[in-house]
């Protein structure tokens, strides 16, 4: 068996070293965001530029993180800008959602209002999925983050109802999770379909059969 000389070893090395440097460097340029490692902090004005891992506006500290209570599952994470530190308030500029380097939030309105509340994503995949409150769940339409309906009486007194939502990563829509959209998107899974129809009380699976399926169905996201 021959051996490479040292020189030659060390040639090869630097060669493969740099073919999968730039094998690297050509998937980061198109990667989507779910699929990347790398996650980059900034503010997003679209849902595309959250698509792309590529946020358009520099990453600003002016964040406060609280708590928001609801009737159900405790509190929910939720985020604020202080608006007079960050550009998209100088132009009312609409704003998406934000990332900041481990987390992405996104925007309870699809307007521009410096008092806009995000809500902590806790999924992404073929749908992501958040939980927001009904009662303050911003004015926006339901082809981007801002949805609402609803609201949750309890013993005279308005309280926050939880909401759970979910995004198309492939168009950005957004829509109310529930039984009879549930059921929709299971349309084309005959299996899991049928394992949800068999569920009690199904309402309180529906974020566990949303991830389900979009685990099981990743090719359907578009490059």
């Amino acid at each position: 068996m021959k051996f490479l000389s040292s020189k030659k070893m060390m040639r090869f090395i630097v060669v493969l070293y740099l073919l999968i440097g730039l094998h690297s460097v050509g998937q980061s340029q198109d990667t989507l965001f779910y699929f990347s490692t790398i996650k980059v902090k900034g503010i997003y004005k679209t849902f595309e530029e959250f698509r792309k891992n590529a946020p358009s506006i520099s990453f600003s500290n002016a964040i406060e993180y609280s708590e928001e209570e609801t009737v159900y599952e405790g509190n929910l994470p939720i985020a604020k800008f202080n608006c007079d530190s960050i550009v998209p308030c100088e132009k009312k500029t609409p704003i998406w959602g934000f990332c900041d380097g481990t987390t992405v939030y996104v925007s309870r309105s699809s307007t521009f209002d410096k008092k806009n509340v995000y809500d902590k994503v806790r999924y992404i995949g073929r749908y992501l999925y958040y939980q927001c409150s009904a009662n303050n769940s911003g004015h926006g339409t339901n082809t981007g983050p801002g949805s609402s309906s609803g609201g949750y009486t309890m013993g005279g007194s308005r309280t926050n109802a939880l909401l759970e939502k979910g995004v198309d990563i492939n168009t950005g829509v957004t829509f109310e999770l529930s039984i009879p959209k549930m059921t929709k998107i299971l349309g084309d899974d005959k299996l899991l379909l049928a394992e949800f129809k068999k569920q009690n009380k199904k309402e309180h699976k529906l974020n566990y059969y949303l991830k389900k399926y979009a685990e099981k169905h990743k090719e359907q996201i578009k490059k």
